[in-house]
């Protein structure tokens, strides 16, 4: 029978037996924890990018841990927590999110009895990104002859605010994107762009852009401008050629394609039911009128 020692210290886990003379040394295993670990302190936020956020803490033990377990979770999606396990460090980089997206986040401990409580939790934003993809339904119509208006849906994937749009616009869609027109706009879903060619196709592309940078573009779309109204002749004149005959000259509109002049005239009289007469005639920038009553206006 041993003889019992004088004292016994744990090692490692294990306890030692007396090594006296006709002894049998013994060990029997002890864990070293004999309670579950507290809870870390409440995470900090070091560092984000937009799909990534750093954070570190305090481990909140006096003890020695196995490692750490953080649970995450966007704030804007209904669904299970994503964990990250085995952490043997108070500093983890949490990749692969998101971005301008809000995520909770706790940490807690492991030891070798289990896993304690959680911390308090931290809630942090992920940066902004470009635009992902491009602005929907995009659809465009005239509203005059030389003005149309273009009108759009949100991008699916915005990676961030919204800054603004720009309207892409050219009658040579082979060029290059950077050779078209362009029309910026702040805050809104729709714009007009005006100073158009008439009897012309445009080719038009949107892209929004957050303070990152700019998106795709949406797929072109093609809007023809149709003739308008043309405006006056200008320089009008009447010069009498005969006691019958009144010479008419003018200039014609600019920018605008003439098919065809009409006339009307009529005798300035206090009569009631006094004729009023209609001539059409081709381009030209003259027209004798005849027939007319001597001495009249």
């Amino acid at each position: 029978r041993c003889t019992p020692c004088c004292s016994h210290r744990p090692i490692g886990g294990k306890r030692s037996g007396c090594r006296e003379r006709g002894c049998i040394p013994f060990q029997s295993v002890l864990p070293v924890f004999s309670a579950f670990p507290k809870a870390p302190g409440t995470p900090v936020v070091t560092e984000t990018t937009a799909t990534s956020i750093t954070i570190t803490w305090d481990s909140g033990n006096p003890d020695p841990v196995s490692y750490y377990v953080i649970e995450y979770k966007s704030k804007s999606q209904d669904g299970p927590y994503q964990i990250k396990e085995d952490i043997t460090t108070t500093r983890y980089s949490i990749g692969g999110l998101s971005p301008n997206s809000e995520y909770e986040i706790w940490v807690s401990a492991v030891n070798t009895i289990g896993q304690g409580p959680h911390s308090d939790s931290v809630v942090t934003r992920t940066g902004e990104q470009a635009p992902a993809s491009a602005p929907r339904n995009v659809q465009g119509r005239m509203l005059s002859a030389s003005t149309m208006i273009i009108q759009w849906e949100e991008p699916v994937e915005p990676n961030g605010q919204i800054r603004g749009y720009r309207v892409y616009y050219t009658m040579e869609p082979d060029q290059p994107v950077s050779n078209w027109q362009k029309h910026n706009v702040d805050d809104s879903l729709l714009t007009t762009v005006g100073s158009l060619l008439e009897q012309e196709t445009y080719t038009v592309r949107v892209l929004a852009f957050t303070s990152v940078g700019d998106g795709p573009l949406s797929d072109p779309i093609q809007v023809k401008t149709q003739q308008g109204v043309p405006g006056q002749p200008m320089n009008f004149r009447a010069e009498a050629k005969s006691e019958s005959t009144v010479l008419l000259t003018w200039s014609p509109p600019r920018q605008d394609i003439i098919l065809k002049y009409e006339l009307l005239y009529k005798e300035i009289s206090n009569k009631p039911g006094t004729p009023e007469f209609q001539k059409t005639f081709d381009p030209v920038t003259f027209f004798l009128v005849k027939d007319l009553n001597p001495n009249t206006e």
